[in-house]
C-alpha cells in the first residue's frame, strides 16, 4: 500500500519539509514477528533525558532557537555542564590558596542555570577534571599537592562548598554535582592503582563533607564509582556516600574502530553486562546496596556512539546508525531502571570538519550552523515526548535479533518502539493490536544530511516495511488499563 505521511522537521516551530513516503512492503524482505502482551506490565520507566553543554554553551545561552529544540524535545533531565577549562563557565576568577578562598563572577552560570530551568530541566555541575600527564583541571590560583598531583582537599572543598553558598543565597535550585570528571583518568581505567584511587577518594570525601554541610539535600557522585576495584575499595576504607551510580558509556574511542554490527552490539552489552566495569551497573547497585543500605538510581552521565575528538568526530554519529545506538542505549536504560540519561552533547557544526580538515560534525544532535537537528535528536525527541517516569512497561517479544522492541503506556496511549538494528530491509507485523495506529519513524529514506521525522497513520494488521537502519514508534489509544505482574 501507499502511505500518504508527512516529514517534518521541527524548527522553531515550523513544518519545514513535507513529502509522501512510499511504503509499500517488498515481499523478499524476511518478516519479523513482534508479538506484544498489553495486558501485562513488566516494569514501570524511571528514565529522564538529557544532554551536555560544553563548549557550545554560550550559544545556547543565547540562542532561543536551540532552547526551543531543547523544550520541544521534553529534555527534562540533567543538563551537564564542566567547570574546570576556560571555554567553560567556570566562576572563580582566581583562587587565592594562602586564604583558600577565591574571587568570583556568578553572572555567565546563574544565567546558564536559569536556560536550564526554564526548559523543566535540572543542571549537572561537575566540579573539577583531570588531563592525564597535564595534571589536575582547576580554577587558575589553586595550588597542587606534590604528593598526590592532585589539588589541597581543604582548598577544594572551600571552592566547592562556595558553589552550594551562591545558589543556596540566590535561591537556585542546583542539586546535581560530580566531583572530578572521569577521575579513571588519574588512577587508572582497568587497572586501578590503589594509592592514587585512596588520593582521590579522600579528596572526594572532603568535597562531599563540605558540599553537604552547605545543603544536605545534594545528589553527589563521580562518574566511575561503578567500577568493581572502584567500589570494593571505597566500600572497605571509608569512602563517602554517594547518592547515585553514575558512568559514561561510548561506543568507541577512534574512528573507524568498529564496524557497524560490533559498535550496535556494544550499546547493548557494554556496562549493561559486566564489561568494563567488571560488574554490571545493577550488580553495582546491589552490591552498594548490601554494603550501605540504600538502592540509589542510576545515572549515564555521558553517552554517544563515539567519544573521538582529536583528529575530528565520528560521522556515524549523525547519521542513522548514530540514531539506532542511541535508541539502543535508551531502550536498555529503560529496562534496566536508568534514572537519567545525559546525551553528549547538545550541538555540534557541520562547517567545523569540513573548514578544519578533520572528519565529523562534532558530537551533537543538533548543526549550531542553521539550528536544525540530526537523527539522534529525533530519536531522543520520540521518546522525550512519549515516555515518562512512572509509565509502565508492556511485554513485547521480537522474532529477530534484527529488530529490538519496547512498548509501554503514556498518558492512557499504547506505545511501541521498534528499533532496526541492520542495514536491510525487514518487515513487521504486529500481534496482539489491531485498528489503525499513528507511526512517527526516521530512515535512511530521507538523507542524514536534511533529516526529517516522518509521521502518518497505518493499519496495525498490515506489514510495516522497515527500510534498513530504523527507529520507529507507533501509538495507538488502549480501552483499559494495564495489570502489572
Amino acid at each position: 500500500m501507499m502511505l500518504a505521511a508527512t516529514a517534518i522537521i521541527l524548527l522553531q516551530g515550523q513544518s519545514v519539509l513535507t513529502q509522501a513516503i512510499d511504503i509499500s512492503p517488498q515481499t523478499t524482505s524476511p518478516e519479523i514477528l513482534i508479538t506484544l502482551n498489553r495486558g501485562q506490565a513488566i516494569g514501570v520507566s524511571n528514565l529522564s533525558l538529557g544532554f551536555m553543554l560544553d563548549f557550545e554553551w554560550p550559544y545556547y545561552v543565547r540562542s532561543s532557537a536551540q532552547q526551543d529544540l531543547a523544550r520541544k524535545a521534553n529534555f527534562r533531565g540533567l543538563i551537564r555542564v564542566f567547570d574546570f577549562r576556560s571555554e567553560n563557565p567556570n566562576s572563580c576568577i582566581h583562587w587565592d590558596e594562602s586564604r583558600k578562598a577565591g574571587t568570583f563572577d556568578w553572572t555567565a552560570v546563574d544565567l546558564l542555570v536559569h536556560r536550564i530551568l526554564e526548559i523543566g530541566a535540572e543542571p549537572m555541575f561537575v566540579l573539577g577534571g583531570y588531563d592525564g600527564s597535564g595534571g589536575p583541571q582547576i580554577p587558575p590560583g589553586m595550588a597542587v599537592d606534590a604528593n598526590t598531583n592532585l589539588p589541597y582537599a581543604e582548598s577544594f572543598a572551600a571552592y566547592a562548598s562556595e558553589w552550594v553558598k551562591h545558589f543556596r543565597a540566590v535561591g537556585l535550585p542546583v542539586r546535581y554535582y560530580e566531583i572530578v570528571n572521569e577521575p579513571w583518568t588519574y588512577f587508572g581505567w582497568e587497572h586501578v592503582d590503589l594509592a592514587r584511587l585512596d588520593n582521590y577518594m579522600r579528596l572526594f570525601n572532603a568535597v562531599a563533607s563540605g558540599m553537604r554541610r552547605e545543603n544536605s539535600d545534594l545528589m553527589i557522585s563521580q562518574d566511575f564509582i561503578g567500577s568493581k576495584q572502584v567500589m570494593d575499595y571505597w566500600l572497605t576504607h571509608g569512602g563517602a556516600d554517594v547518592d547515585s551510580i553514575d558512568f559514561h558509556k561510548y561506543g568507541a574511542w577512534i574512528v573507524g574502530q568498529k564496524t557497524d554490527p560490533e559498535l550496535l552490539k556494544v550499546a547493548e552489552e557494554e556496562y549493561f553486562g559486566t564489561w568494563p566495569l567488571g560488574q554490571s551497573i545493577e550488580e553495582a547497585r546491589r552490591a552498594w546496596f548490601n554494603a550501605r543500605g540504600k538502592l540509589l538510581p542510576i545515572v549515564v552521565s555521558e553517552y554517544n556512539i563515539n567519544g573521538a575528538w582529536e583528529n575530528g568526530t565520528d560521522p556515524k554519529i549523525q547519521q542513522m546508525v548514530g540514531a539506532v545506538w542511541t535508541a539502543l542505549v535508551l531502550r536498555l536504560s529503560v529496562l534496566a531502571g536508568v534514572r537519567q540519561a545525559v546525551y553528549y552533547s547538545f550541538s555540534g557544526s557541520a562547517s567545523w570538519g569540513k573548514n578544519n580538515t578533520y572528519t565529523g560534525a562534532g558530537f551533537g544532535m543538533v548543526d549550531s550552523d542553521n539550528d536544525r537537528p540530526w537523527y539522534q535528536y529525533y530519536a531522543q525527541y520520540m521518546l522525550g515526548n512519549n515516555l515518562s517516569p512512572g509509565d509502565a512497561i508492556v511485554g513485547t517479544t521480537s522474532s529477530s535479533e534484527d529488530v529490538r522492541t519496547l512498548a509501554w503506556i503514556h498518558n492512557r496511549e499504547l506505545n511501541i518502539l521498534l528499533i532496526c538494528k541492520v542495514d536491510e530491509q525487514r518487515i513487521v507485523r504486529i500481534g496482539g493490536l489491531k485498528g489503525e495506529v499513528k507511526l512517527l519513524k526516521i530512515d535512511n529514506t530521507v538523507p542524514w544530511e536534511n533529516p526529517a521525522l516522518q509521521t502518518g497513520l497505518i493499519k496495525s494488521e498490515d506489514p510495516l516495511p522497515i527500510n534498513g537502519y530504523t527507529v520507529a514508534l507507533l501509538q495507538a489509544g488502549i480501552p483499559l488499563l494495564v495489570q502489572r505482574r
